[in-house]
């Protein structure tokens, strides 16, 4: 059978570009035996869908794709899903840290609306069906283990390689690299990591505010930390594990200062106002009692102790632990548990435009196959969003 567009995979950016296609004979094909799967689950169910940011703030949030991103963001932007999704009746509210959820605060609300905007276009869906090979001949010849499809044109959106066991198993990355496509590895990204020789399992669930992360001067992130039973985790860890490898040196600052000497220069501050001990001194700086007992007993400080009485060389030892503390990375969360993937098609190979492949015509890609990765709190899905709309209208402005 002949169309003109056929979309692969029915995740955030199939199922939107399917709903903003206009005027086409469109086919969209789905692996999995129901649409949607990973939708459902994003936000933990609840669908953070985007951020309530600037958008000249919004596209910092994807590392060095900062000047690729923009060109689709501005296209379409958080204001712009906001709308779009408030004319179909849907109300919003937005979390103390900017996420933007339906007021429902269910994924599947907003998954019913693509839905039924598609079914109103008279598009077909066909589900239980794995597209085998994408042939491009005069046309494109499309082959799955039910069938055979003619397209003009085809939109790869696939995902990456997180979550395996919702479909999303890189397979878009095979027909890419058929096509000549480089694909940079991909490797689990909004993922936590764990660390050598790790000892403090008993603070697991322990968090931090404003902790650091950093790998030099130039690549570090503050944000939330998280204790784990094995490493560490929070926004502070997720949004820069793309920049993570295995048996990788990290440094672990667990209060926001700027570095070493300024911790030191505080800190003594602190104890010569004081006739305190440790414990009372360390609790400014927003510590748990938890973590504040665990370094009076690595560094073997009697808790009692006044903090005057300290020796310099337990102050250091303190000062080391809670500044720049070097970690061993053991490896990162895998592909299972990883929010999205790090790495895919190139973008050098995709024009930012229309998101179409500058190797073979009329072949366009969408979403988290591309090499981008966003942090998380709605930048994911936005961008999702924002390659669809992009390649929608490009392909409405086709005769």
């Amino acid at each position: 059978m002949d169309y003109d567009v056929v979309i692969i995979g029915t995740g955030p950016s199939g199922l939107f570009a399917a709903a903003n296609i206009k005027n086409k004979k469109v086919l969209i094909i789905e692996k999995n035996d129901e649409i949607g799967k990973k939708f459902l689950i994003s936000g933990s169910g609840q669908c953070n869908l985007t951020h309530y940011e600037d958008i000249k703030q919004f596209i910092t949030h994807y590392g060095e794709r900062k000047n690729y991103v923009k060109k689709q963001l501005f296209r379409f932007t958080n204001d712009d899903t906001i709308n779009y999704f408030q004319k179909y009746g849907m109300n919003f509210i937005i979390d103390k840290n900017g996420k933007y959820f339906p007021k429902t605060k269910k994924s599947k609300d907003i998954l019913n609306i693509l839905i039924n905007v598609i079914k109103g276009n008279n598009y077909t869906i066909k589900t239980s069906e794995k597209v085998k090979s994408i042939k491009k001949e005069k046309d494109f010849i499309i082959k799955t283990n039910k069938s055979e499809y003619k397209s003009k044109m085809v939109i790869i959106a696939t995902g990456g390689k997180s979550y395996p066991n919702l479909g999303t198993n890189g397979d878009g990355y095979e027909f890419a690299k058929k096509f000549g496509h480089n694909i940079i590895t991909p490797k689990p990204a909004l993922t936590n990591i764990r660390i050598k020789n790790f000892d403090m399992q008993e603070l697991s669930g322990t968090s931090f505010k404003n902790a650091k992360i950093k790998i030099s001067d130039k690549k570090q992130n503050i944000n939330d930390l998280l204790i784990t039973h094995q490493g560490f985790s929070g926004p502070c860890i997720l949004d820069f594990s793309r920049y993570l490898n295995e048996n990788q040196k990290i440094k672990i600052s667990f209060i926001n200062l700027k570095n070493k000497e300024l911790f030191k220069e505080d800190i003594n501050k602190k104890i010569k106002k004081s006739n305190d001990n440790l414990f009372s001194i360390l609790k400014e700086y927003e510590l748990t009692k938890r973590f504040i007992d665990y370094i009076e007993n690595k560094i073997k400080i009697n808790p009692k102790q006044k903090s005057h009485n300290i020796d310099k060389r337990t102050k250091d030892k303190i000062i080391d632990f809670l500044i720049d503390h070097e970690y061993t990375i053991d490896e990162l969360g895998n592909f299972d548990n990883a929010m999205v993937t790090n790495g895919g098609i190139d973008t050098k190979e995709i024009n930012p435009k229309n998101m179409e492949s500058k190797i073979i015509k009329n072949l366009y890609f969408a979403g988290e196959i591309i090499d981008v990765d966003g942090d998380t709190g709605g930048y994911n899905i936005q961008y999702a969003f924002s390659t669809a709309w992009v390649i929608s209208e490009y392909l409405n402005s086709l005769n």
